[in-house]
């Protein structure tokens, strides 16, 4: 083992430790919280996110966990989906990005200096992403960059980070793009991408009885780009498949009908869909009035916000569900984790505010590791960083910086006590079986 490991080492585990410490301490001080009838907004609705505003900021530096922090704050900039049928994701991403700031800040902040965070609305629209991003480095002078939900936001936020030469960690979005054709040193990934997630479920969906396949995703970078990888790992796995059918509505679509009618009139036994946040909310209550579920086989994308949302108004009972971090993962940080969440939110986190919650936390700890914010630096000691994830023990791959976190298949059951369908019988496919190769990755690179 080398020096630098066990530094790495020493290091997660004092962070770790204070990080316990404040969760606990977060819990006794609000006595437990219940969880609330939602946590999404926009379309869907649901509860406002922790600012309450398009843009927040937020700086406190406590003193229970640790020595209070002082000076000038580093400071992280968000810019994320706050409104539209999205804003289910966005919202997540400020509480998960949030809470990891005030138990930083109570511990003693990074380096002895408070965190700010710094969040804004880019109302899904690329050029309003890039133009956020360009401000917050400018105006604001934020140390790194978080979100957006978008991957078509992604694309457009990632030319600024390479620009401007500021980190930048994707949590939400997720095109395999930002990792192969669109890489850039300064961009880090915490979630698994397109390619990672349908290959996932293609090659797990292969063995299935079911042999004729329809599809259904939004039309932009992130539904086309899952889809066609789905389809194509589908294929090859079983030659026997047959797709008879695609649709593409546009992202925020509030009206289903002539989609569910073609995908019926398709008659497949399966269908597989990336829909997600408000729009798969519409889409099952629209597509239950069709009897839609009783026809077919359905397998999407559904992850806490959507099914908190939906609550018992559509039988989900059994139906195979995919996600990226659903709290009911059984790792002991993911437990501290959603007792802290629901003590600050008074609700149980979705996959969005876990994800946003694990960027925080990495950027810390290397900044921690290095002793300096320095962007270059940070670069340097990112690749090959080792890191506790709420998900488990996690590294950030040198050739794409994508962390080597899992995909996860499950079934659907209501539970009584929260009152809306959670992911049961989970099942854990590794990042080392979904992902692309090293040499596959320069080669797309040309």
């Amino acid at each position: 083992m080398t020096r630098r490991t066990l530094q790495r080492s020493d290091l997660n585990g004092r962070l770790r430790a204070l990080v316990l410490t404040l969760m606990l301490l977060a819990a006794a001080c609000a006595g437990g919280g219940e969880v609330g009838d939602g946590a999404g907004a926009g379309a869907a609705g649901g509860s406002e996110p922790a600012g309450g505003s398009e843009e927040t900021g937020s700086e406190s530096a406590g003193s229970e966990g640790g020595a209070a922090a002082e000076g000038e704050p580093l400071r992280i900039g968000m810019a994320t989906t706050l409104s539209g049928s999205i804003a289910l994701f966005g919202v997540a991403n400020e509480n998960g990005a949030q809470l990891a700031v005030d138990q930083l800040n109570e511990s003693g902040g990074v380096l002895g200096r408070p965190l700010e965070l710094i969040v804004r609305d880019d109302q899904a629209a690329p050029e309003e992403g890039a133009a956020i991003a360009r401000d917050l480095i400018i105006s604001e002078e934020v140390d790194m960059l978080l979100g957006p939900v978008s991957s078509g936001v992604a694309l457009a936020i990632t030319e600024v980070s390479a620009e401007r030469k500021v980190p930048f960690i994707v949590h939400t979005s997720n095109t395999e793009a930002l990792m192969v054709e669109e890489f850039q040193p300064y961009m880090v990934s915490v979630v698994p991408n397109t390619g990672m997630e349908a290959r996932a479920q293609g090659v797990d969906l292969a063995d299935s009885e079911f042999t004729r396949w329809a599809t259904i995703a939004p039309d932009y970078e992130f539904g086309q780009a899952q889809t066609g990888t789905f389809v194509e790992t589908l294929t090859a796995e079983n030659p026997d498949v047959e797709i008879v059918e695609q649709q593409f509505p546009e992202l925020g679509e509030t009206d289903y009908q002539p989609f569910i009618t073609s995908l019926l009139s398709a008659e497949p036994e399966a269908v597989y869909s990336p829909l997600f946040a408000g729009d798969l909310v519409t889409f099952t209550r629209q597509a239950a009035n069709f009897g839609f579920f009783d026809q077919t086989e359905f397998t999407a994308l559904y992850e806490t916000d959507a099914l908190t949302e939906l609550g018992d108004e559509v039988d989900l009972s059994g139906i195979r569900a995919y996600s990226r971090c659903p709290f009911t993962i059984d790792t002991p940080q993911m437990a501290e984790f959603v007792e802290a969440y629901r003590a600050a939110n008074d609700s149980v986190p979705s996959d969005w505010a876990c994800m946003a919650y694990d960027a925080v936390m990495l950027w810390a700890q290397v900044v921690e590791e290095n002793g300096d914010a320095d962007p270059d630096q940070f670069v340097e000691t990112v690749e090959g960083f080792d890191f506790t994830s709420l998900r488990g023990e996690t590294s950030i791959r040198e050739v794409d910086h994508q962390a080597s976190v899992p995909s996860y298949i499950g079934e659907l059951q209501f539970d009584d006590e929260l009152g809306f369908y959670v992911y049961e019988n989970l099942q854990t496919v590794p990042a080392e079986e979904i992902w692309l190769e090293e040499s596959e990755v320069m080669e797309r690179r040309g």
